[in-house]
């Protein structure tokens, strides 16, 4: 089983005042660990919604493989960009 890791990170949204949530929340970047692309984009949901994240808060979704190689990330709406790279070497489907 190939082990991945998901970074989670936001970043304050310049186009709202800082005294506003999404003006103001800097989470800073940290990774964890997962077994699947679908606990992935679990994980960077849950991430998203606990901290009432907007689109522009979010700088997180870097996926990487056990050897720190970008391998995909995802976006802020949950859809799932996989570098073509390594598309045709995993078995897992990967949904969108």
């Amino acid at each position: 089983m190939t082990t991945m890791k998901v970074k989670l990170e936001s970043k304050s949204n310049i186009d709202f005042d800082s005294s506003d949530l999404e003006g103001a929340l800097n989470i800073e970047a940290y990774w964890v660990v997962v077994e699947t692309i679908e606990e992935a984009k679990a994980v960077c949901n849950a991430f998203i919604g606990k901290n009432e994240l907007g689109g522009g808060n979010w700088t997180g979704g870097d996926i990487v493989d056990e050897n720190d190689k970008l391998i995909g990330s995802v976006s802020y709406n949950g859809k799932l960009k996989m570098l073509m790279s390594v598309l045709p070497n995993t078995a897992q489907k990967v949904t969108q």
